[in-house]
């Protein structure tokens, strides 16, 4: 009887360890595999922003530039936008938090810019005077245009 336990424990322990090394194996094959993969941009920058800027007190054309802006990066930049190669922000320029954004454009209360990012340099478009004429009163127009400048810029 005593044969048979030590013969049981002698293949229990070599099971084990077999188990052990296979597990830790599996894991060091699986981040082997991992940092085998093309590694992405760990931090996705942009190649494209779009702000729109507003202060608390709107108008009926601001209010449509908002929403007509909104419906193109919603429409035609979704994907774009979820992978961080557009950054798209409806910013109030009454918000404090806001400031050292706001400050980096010459803008009074509202404003539309498309912003293309090259080689580290950020090339502004200001869309204002073109959203303010036809934001409301042309909304095809204003989308086409808009639609446009982005994909330019995204080139």
């Amino acid at each position: 009887m005593r044969e048979i336990i030590n013969c049981n424990l002698q293949y229990t322990y070599p099971m084990k360890r077999l188990l052990v090394l296979s597990v830790l194996f599996s894991i060091i094959a699986g981040f082997s595999m991992l940092s085998a993969q093309p590694k992405a941009d760990v931090k996705n920058h942009p190649k494209v922003k779009v702000f729109y800027f507003h202060p608390s007190d709107r108008c009926p054309i601001d209010q449509a530039i908002e929403a007509n802006t909104t419906k193109v990066m919603q429409t035609n930049f979704s994907k774009e936008i979820r992978e961080g190669t557009i950054l798209f922000q409806v910013i109030n320029t009454d918000d404090k938090s806001a400031a050292k954004t706001i400050s980096k454009f010459d803008i009074n209360a509202q404003a539309l810019y498309v912003v293309k990012i090259e080689k580290g340099k950020e090339f502004q478009k200001d869309l204002t005077d073109f959203a303010f004429d036809y934001g409301q009163s042309n909304p095809g127009k204003f989308k086409a245009r808009l639609k446009e400048e982005i994909s330019d810029a995204l080139k």
